[in-house]
C-alpha cells in the first residue's frame, strides 16, 4: 500500500502523503464524512478523487468503504467479527425510530439534501407510540444522541431558548447503511406488539433499502443491564435484533 500511495502522490502536486494519512484517519474516526460538513469536506474530496487506493486499504484490514456521491457522504463499514456491536435496548429502539422517521419523511417529500429534519420531542413520541415503553430520561437521551452523532447517524441543531429539552435534530442518509431493512420487524421482536399500523405499503419500505442490505454490517442490539430478571423475553428478543454500525471509534 505504501507504493501505491507514493505513486499517487508523485502524480500529483496538490496533496502529499500526509494528506492521504489524514484523510483515512478521520475516515476511520468519525466512519462518515459528509461533503458539505467544513471538517469533513477536504477528507471527502481526497477519498472520493482517489476511490480505488482507498477501498484497497480498508479492503486490507477488513472493511468495506461505501461511497454515495448522489447524497454526498462516504463511510466506512466493518466486516466480518469487527461488525458486531452491543447495544442496549434503549439505543436500539430509538435508532429503529429514526429510521422510521427518515422513511416516514421520505415517502412525505420532506426530505432535503438526503437528510430528515425532526426534533427530540417528535423522536421521543414516536418512540413511546411504537414501543409502548417509558422514553429515556434527559440525561440518558442525551448519551444515547452523542453516541450516534459520533457515528454520523443524526447532527444537532441549535438549541430554541424557548424551548431548551427540545433539541432539533438532523438525521442523515446513513441511517440506511446502518439499520437493515426490517425495522419495524425489529420493533416488534423488541417490544412483543403488533406494528403492522405503522407500515405505510407491505413493499416499498423493505424495496428502499433492499439494494443496501447485502453490503452492510449487522450489529446485535443488547438489552441493558438495568433490565429485570422478570423481563427475560425482552432481553432474549434483542439479542436478536439487527442494526448496522461499527464499534465505537472513540
Amino acid at each position: 500500500m505504501l507504493g501505491d500511495l507514493q505513486k499517487i502522490v508523485s502524480r500529483t502536486e496538490q496533496h502529499d502523503a500526509d494528506d492521504f494519512i489524514r484523510a483515512a484517519g478521520l475516515l476511520l474516526s468519525s466512519q462518515f464524512l459528509y461533503a458539505d460538513r467544513p471538517v469533513h469536506r477536504d477528507g471527502y474530496f481526497l477519498i472520493a478523487s482517489n476511490l480505488d487506493y482507498f477501498r484497497n486499504l480498508f479492503a486490507a484490514i477488513g472493511w468495506t468503504l461505501v461511497y454515495q456521491p448522489d447524497e454526498a457522504f462516504l463511510g466506512v463499514i466493518p466486516q466480518g467479527e469487527e461488525r458486531v456491536l452491543k447495544l442496549k435496548l434503549d439505543e436500539s429502539l430509538l435508532m429503529l425510530c429514526l429510521r422510521q422517521q427518515y422513511e416516514q419523511k421520505l415517502e412525505n417529500f420532506e426530505v432535503e439534501s438526503g437528510k430528515a429534519y425532526t426534533s427530540t420531542n417528535e423522536l421521543l413520541r414516536l418512540f413511546a407510540s411504537l414501543t409502548g415503553k417509558d422514553i429515556p430520561n434527559e440525561t440518558r437521551l442525551k448519551e444515547i444522541l452523542s453516541l450516534f452523532t459520533r457515528h454520523g447517524l443524526i447532527e444537532r441543531g441549535k438549541l430554541d431558548e424557548t424551548d431548551p429539552k427540545n433539541i432539533p435534530l438532523k438525521i442523515n442518509p446513513t441511517i440506511r447503511q446502518v439499520v437493515v431493512e426490517d425495522y419495524i420487524g425489529q420493533l416488534e421482536a423488541l417490544c412483543d406488539i403488533d406494528l403492522s399500523d405503522a407500515r405505510d405499503s407491505d413493499g416499498e419500505e423493505s424495496d428502499a433499502s433492499e439494494e443496501q442490505a447485502d453490503a452492510t454490517p449487522v450489529v446485535e442490539a443488547a438489552a441493558p443491564e438495568s433490565e429485570p430478571e422478570s423481563d427475560s423475553e425482552s432481553t432474549e428478543q434483542a439479542d436478536e435484533t439487527t442494526v448496522r454500525n461499527e464499534e465505537d471509534p472513540s
